[in-house]
Parts: structure tokens; sequence; C-alpha cells
């Protein structure tokens, strides 16, 4: 079988970013060789030019839709986070580091619930702070939305890059 058919085939199916380790102990696949393929098959789809990208963000791989196709098929995808929840995250993402209670204070008090679904997803850390908690993205954040970057200012220019103004502030009235 081909080997790099089997990695992409791992990627496909996995649907989240994975690294070159959790691919090798899944496939059998030596590490050494699964880098060499990703890296292949990262070129081939750019080459390509087609709707499907393979993207490495912090050292994970993932299989995604292109982002300039991503909005005419997005009614597709399963909403696996709701709007409110979603507009919280973009607050945090934006204003991070920021307490719980700036949120709050945006948000309302459905901010607590939401904090604790990001929390629980991974996408948001929360570290007390006084009476209230810090809060800044995750690099599982990153990786979900395909942002490179780790520290909060990195993430606010790559999403500030992704997304146009306009639409970004009519996202977070």
């Amino acid at each position: 079988m081909d080997k790099q058919k089997i990695v992409e085939a791992a990627l496909f199916t996995a649907g989240n970013p994975l690294n070159a380790k959790e691919i090798s102990k899944t496939t059998g696949i030596p590490t050494k060789k699964v880098k060499k393929h990703l890296k292949n098959l990262t070129q081939k789809y750019k080459e390509r030019d087609t709707a499907i990208e393979i993207k490495s963000v912090n050292k994970k791989y993932v299989m995604q839709i292109n982002p300039k196709y991503s909005e005419e098929v997005m009614n597709l995808a399963p909403i696996e986070i709701s709007t409110p929840v979603l507009r919280t995250l973009s607050v945090i993402a934006f204003q991070q580091p920021v307490s719980q209670s700036e949120i709050v204070d945006i948000r309302g008090n459905k901010a607590y619930n939401h904090i604790k679904e990001l929390t629980e997803m991974g996408f948001v850390n929360a570290k007390p702070y006084g009476r209230t908690k810090l809060l800044q993205t995750t690099n599982g954040f990153s990786e979900y939305f395909g942002i490179e970057g780790k520290t909060p200012e990195e993430v606010r220019n790559a999403l500030t890059e992704k997304f146009d103004p306009v639409t970004l502030e009519d996202f977070l009235d």
C-alpha cells in the first residue's frame, strides 16, 4: 500500500489537527517518513489549487476547506458551537488576556455558561485572577480554527487578517 495515501487518509478521517507522531502511532509508519509524506502532501495540495488544503498549524496538520471556498459551503457543515458561544469566544480572542467579569459586562450573564463550555472544549484557559478569572485562548483554539500563532498578539493579528473588519464588527455586535 502507498504510505503517503495512508497518511492522507489519516488526515481526512481525523477531521482535526494531528502531529506526525500521532499519525505514526495510528498507522505504524515511522515518524520521520510521516513528516516527509506530510510535507509532500501539503505541497501537492498547494500546487493542485483545489478546494481542499492541508494546513500546518503549531506542528500539527489538518485537512480542511480552502478559505476561498468555505463561505460557499459553510451551511453544509454541522454547527458545533452555538452562535452566542462563538460570539463570546470571538470577544475573548480579540480582547485577550481579558477578565471574566469584563466578558460578562460585554456579553451578559450567560457568558458564564459560555466560558464554562469553551473551557471544557479546550478553546479557553481560565486562571484565577483576584475575585474573577483571566481568560485567554489556547493552542486548541488556534488549531481548531486554523490560526497560526500562540501569543495573544499573534492570534489577534491572524484573526484580523482572516476576517473583513466590517464583517467582524457586525459579528461582535
